[in-house]
């Protein structure tokens, strides 16, 4: 499992050579002053396993993957059976990265885990 940790104002995690799943992190972090309510409350509800997807126009997204036809070519290994038993995430940030260097897929546990590292690192 990776592991996360705060360099200045910005989240390095291992396993991350594109830096995405820290950006994720940055922004996730930031979406309290968007809906006024607290981080661990904005989380549950969006990076649940039924979880809604973040949006940060022209910047990021989060979203649950729920096939192999999406349109991110990581996805495309997958069978419709791992999807069924697979909490699978894409991550992508449009800022500062060229494609295909710019997504990430990850494990809602794993999401999870380092969203609630990188919340512990900042309260």
């Amino acid at each position: 499992m990776r592991t996360v940790r705060l360099e200045g104002r910005s989240f390095s995690v291992t396993d991350d050579p594109d830096r995405v799943i820290g950006g994720f992190l940055s922004y996730a972090l930031s979406l309290n002053r968007l809906s006024g309510r607290s981080p661990a409350e904005e989380f549950a509800e969006r990076f649940s396993p039924d979880g809604s997807e973040m949006v940060v126009p022209d910047t990021f997204v989060a979203y649950r993957a729920t096939e192999s036809d999406d349109t991110v070519p990581e996805l495309w290994e997958y069978t419709a059976e791992d999807f069924d038993r697979m909490e699978l995430w894409v991550l992508v940030l449009f800022q500062w990265h060229p494609l295909p260097d710019n997504r990430a897929v990850i494990e809602g546990p794993e999401l999870r885990h380092l969203l609630n590292e990188a919340l512990a690192l900042v309260v």
